[in-house]
């Protein structure tokens, strides 16, 4: 009977080891995923940022301004 409780305890210690490092590594790769998605993100935002800019540079250019010429609206009276 002894036995049986030992060898029950050194495995609960044993699963419990193995859920501890589980866990530790579990949350130590969320935190790096997480990270990156911050990174990503703010990459995104300078990105999104420039293409903006980039846009806007081009709609204002002389090139593009005669290739795509706004179109007047006739008055009708």
């Amino acid at each position: 009977m002894h036995i049986f409780f030992l060898i029950s305890s050194v495995g609960f210690v044993v699963l419990f080891g193995l859920v501890a490092v589980l866990l530790y590594y579990s949350i130590r790769a969320t935190r790096t995923f997480s990270d990156i998605l911050e990174k990503v993100d703010r990459g995104v935002d300078h990105i999104s940022d420039t293409t903006k800019e980039v846009i806007g540079d081009l709609r204002d250019s002389m090139i593009f301004n005669f290739l795509f010429r706004k179109r007047k609206r006739s008055r009708k009276d």
